[in-house]
């Protein structure tokens, strides 16, 4: 288990998630708050190989995740209900180092 500083945003978009987490069998876990307020470990899985080294550093990495997301609900405001989509890729910027 490997203590590391990380920046996480959504290619294409503001959303960006910064903070301490931990590198355990190159998969990234960060702490994360639902929509509800409830908090829960989130799971990056095999960080540690699709992210490369920074230039000249030792223990900065950086890369690009891409998730799938299966069955996903989604608010329609114009029919006031839930629709869910089968199938939906989010890609992920990841910058971390080793602390």
């Amino acid at each position: 288990m490997q203590k590391v500083v990380y920046s996480i945003s959504k290619v294409n978009k503001d959303e960006k998630f910064k903070g301490v987490g931990y590198l355990i069998e190159g998969n990234l876990l960060i702490p994360a708050t639902s929509s509800k307020g409830n908090p829960y470990i989130r799971v990056f899985e095999d960080i540690a190989k699709k992210c490369r080294k920074v230039g000249d550093t030792e223990n900065e990495f950086k890369g690009y995740i891409t998730i799938a997301y299966e069955n996903v609900n989604i608010y329609n405001k114009e029919k006031n209900c839930y629709d869910t989509l089968d199938y939906v890729e989010t890609t992920y910027f990841i910058w971390y180092k080793l602390v």
